[in-house]
């Protein structure tokens, strides 16, 4: 269930703030999906298998990777909170290599108040926009048989610095949703190891990381086709500023529970506030 508010210019002389900077006017309209304001253009429907795949190609151009930096004139802003959740842990009983893995509790769907964490939301049809401010270099740590953070956004071409603090071997695959092929594997076999990798993260994609030899080992990168991409942190809360105006496809996709994905138009100046439901 996505529900989606708009925050618009008020009626007086004043001009709207930019988002950005200050935030924009709030007007006295609130509108839900399917009436008046800013009416979606098809209700939220289920999760497809394919829905994941979509962050590969969520930017402009026909095959869905072409993104120019250009800043609009008078952007809009989406305010955003994936809710539904409830904290979901897993319990973890390593089989092999026991004087390092021991028995953990790996909580992969963090929540604080109703919100859903480890979420990967991005915006599908994005063709310009501002700078893309995702981070170029990110650390995953192997720790006690575990990767760390479980998900985490990456800039597309960046570089991902691996860094074990177990004395075991383990061989890490880099396997993007919708790919068949390894980007890159990984051997790591000592306590204080730090391997760079930059396959993993060209092109743009949602990359699961796993361990060919502990398969309980896992852990997440979205690398990202243009800057409105954000990963959730337990209350859910996201934002995207300066969006260019127009109708794009906005997607939540949370490992546990599946994809949420609905249209959404942005207007100049407009703040826009989602919920994403599940």
């Amino acid at each position: 269930m996505v529900q989606l508010l708009a925050c618009g210019p008020s009626t007086d002389s004043t001009p709207a703030a930019r988002p950005g900077g200050t935030s924009a006017r709030i007007a006295d309209v609130v509108a839900r999906a399917g009436t008046l304001a800013l009416p979606t253009d098809q209700p939220p429907r289920p999760a497809r298998e394919n829905d994941a795949r979509g962050l590969a190609r969520a930017a402009g151009g026909a095959d869905g990777r072409q993104y120019t930096e250009r800043l609009a004139a008078v952007p809009g802003t989406i305010l955003g909170l994936v809710t539904g959740g409830t904290k979901r842990d897993t319990s973890i009983v390593p089989t092999h290599d026991l004087t390092v893995c021991r028995p953990f509790t790996e909580s992969t769907v963090p929540s604080q108040q109703g919100g859903v964490g480890n979420a990967v939301v991005w915006l599908e049809g994005v063709a310009d926009g501002p700078k893309d401010e995702a981070p170029r270099r990110v650390k995953l740590t192997l720790n006690g048989c575990r990767l760390e953070p479980r998900v985490q956004r990456v800039a597309a071409g960046g570089t991902v610095m691996v860094n074990s603090r177990d004395a075991m071997m383990s061989r890490l695959q880099f396997v993007a949703v919708g790919e068949t092929v390894s980007r890159a594997t990984l051997m790591m076999s000592d306590a204080g190891q730090v391997v760079p990798s930059s396959d993993a993260t060209m092109p743009a994609g949602l990359v699961e990381v796993r361990d060919d030899r502990h398969p309980w080992v896992r852990a997440w990168l979205a690398v990202t086709p243009h800057p409105f991409v954000a990963v959730t942190q337990a209350d859910g809360a996201f934002r995207f500023d300066n969006v260019p105006p127009g109708k794009y496809t906005l997607v939540a996709w949370q490992e546990r529970l599946g994809a949420r994905r609905t249209s959404i138009r942005v207007e100049a100046g407009v703040m826009v506030t989602v919920e994403v439901l599940y």
